[in-house]
């Protein structure tokens, strides 16, 4: 955010320097170049007036070269200025080394003309000499040096450098301030809220007193979050009392009709022995359903942090565990080598997604097939993958595979996916279904990796 607003503000100076400062800066120093321009020729129709009173007074060989240089010091910066003085009949009186002399230039001033021009390195003035009467006398040539000009000039960008660079330091302090006074809050009410995410029901965020949107903000998720712990605390009761509530007379359930069960093929009644068989069966039927409804109650209301697991090892160790089921059911379970991968999850939540996952494979693999588990990294996640060579599932089935009691198998609960895929996107990651090559079902786990 901080970059943002500085990079709003530098465009915003940038753009005044540009439209004001700039404009002003070519205003002022071609209004320095005028204003010397007219104080040149100022002094030089000066000079040309005391040149006419030396020439009617006939003294331009003794007492002229004292009258300008007066009328030179008296102006400002006249003491650096070159005068050369010409009478009609265009000879030199006054400045015959100047080297300002050029019969172009003297017929300027002959003919009545006044002329300002840039020499590069001076200003040249030529103004004629006693041109009010219509009879001109001479002409004056002034040449000042365009150093004074210059050094005005840089004067003058220098001081509006130093004001754009004073808005330039402005608005990056004004920036950082401004982003620093709006973002702390806003960080504390970032951190709490990755807090919150992360397990700590009990974190809260500390409304600031300025700005009125944050304080009305932080306000508002302190409100959210009491909500939310309430509702998880009550959730977690009700989980509680409905695995203890159900599960107890499930369990005397059981225990009667076992015991009819017993009482029935004991007595010959093979027909009632069935009958409560299939109670039985369809009992056990409803524990497990119980079971993956609670679980996935569980994976919904976990509120767990994420912490590193490896990947690697945790694979290889429930390979190991299925190995010896996967071998009585004639399924061959292979686990694919790759590196060592680590990942963010929440603890027990990655075995409990490749328990469901092989314990699905191996019951939709036929005898005499392959469950693949294979792991790598991609990009910023882990993918782990799972695939047997089986029946498959139909697009249809891969399209309702994660809603609950969705399931294409006798007996089955359909809670096994929806558990993976809850378990799985509750820390950040995600759960896809596609057909192995060659037949069969593929689940593949992207998991969020470790920094």
């Amino acid at each position: 955010m901080t970059s943002r607003i500085l990079a709003a503000f530098l465009v915003l100076t940038g753009g005044l320097i540009i439209g004001a400062l700039l404009p002003l800066g070519f205003a002022m120093a071609d209004q320095h170049r005028r204003d010397y321009q007219t104080s040149t020729l100022e002094l030089a129709r000066a000079l040309a007036t005391t040149a006419e009173e030396g020439i009617e007074d006939r003294d331009n060989a003794t007492t002229l070269p004292a009258r300008l240089a007066m009328v030179r010091r008296e102006a400002e910066g006249g003491d650096q200025a070159v005068v050369t003085v010409v009478d009609r009949k265009s000879r030199v009186l006054v400045g015959r080394d100047s080297g300002l002399y050029t019969p172009d230039r003297v017929a300027i001033g002959l003919r009545g003309q006044t002329r300002v021009s840039d020499l590069g390195d001076r200003l040249l003035a030529i103004v004629p000499i006693g041109a009010q009467d219509e009879r001109v006398k001479g002409a004056v040539l002034l040449a000042r040096p365009l150093t004074p000009l210059r050094e005005r000039v840089d004067r003058l960008w220098m001081r509006l450098g130093l004001v754009a660079f004073a808005a330039v330091v402005t608005a990056v302090v004004l920036t950082v301030y401004l982003a620093r006074w709006v973002g702390r809050p806003l960080r504390r009410l970032g951190l709490a809220a990755e807090a919150l995410g992360a397990g700590e029901l009990a974190a809260r965020a500390d409304p600031p007193r300025r700005p009125p949107e944050v304080r009305g903000l932080a306000e508002r998720f302190n409100v959210m979050a009491a909500r939310l712990e309430n509702l998880i605390y009550d959730s977690r009761a009700v989980l509680a009392d409905v695995s203890h509530q159900l599960r107890t007379p499930l369990a005397a359930l059981r225990l009667r009709i076992e015991l009819f069960a017993e009482e029935a093929r004991s007595g010959g009644r093979e027909a009632d022995a069935a009958e409560f068989e299939a109670a039985l069966d369809e009992l056990g039927r409803l524990a497990r359903m119980v079971d993956g409804l609670l679980a996935v109650a569980r994976a919904e209301n976990t509120t767990t942090p994420p912490q590193v697991i490896a990947v690697t090892d945790l694979l290889r160790e429930r390979v190991d565990a299925w190995r010896p089921v996967a071998a009585e059911r004639g399924v061959e379970l292979l686990l694919e080598p790759g590196e060592p991968l680590t990942a963010m999850l929440g603890p027990g939540r990655l075995e409990q997604t490749i328990d469901n996952l092989v314990d699905n494979a191996l019951t939709a693999t036929p005898k005499g097939g392959h469950v693949r588990i294979g792991a790598g990294r991609t990009g910023h996640r882990v993918r782990v993958t799972v695939a047997d060579d089986g029946a498959g599932m139909s697009p249809g089935a891969m399209a309702e595979a994660f809603r609950r009691f969705r399931t294409g198998r006798a007996g089955g609960t359909g809670l096994g996916l929806p558990i993976v895929h809850r378990l799985i996107t509750a820390d950040g990651g995600d759960v896809t279904l596609s057909e192995t090559p060659g037949g069969g079902l593929t689940v593949t786990l992207d998991l969020p990796a470790t920094r």
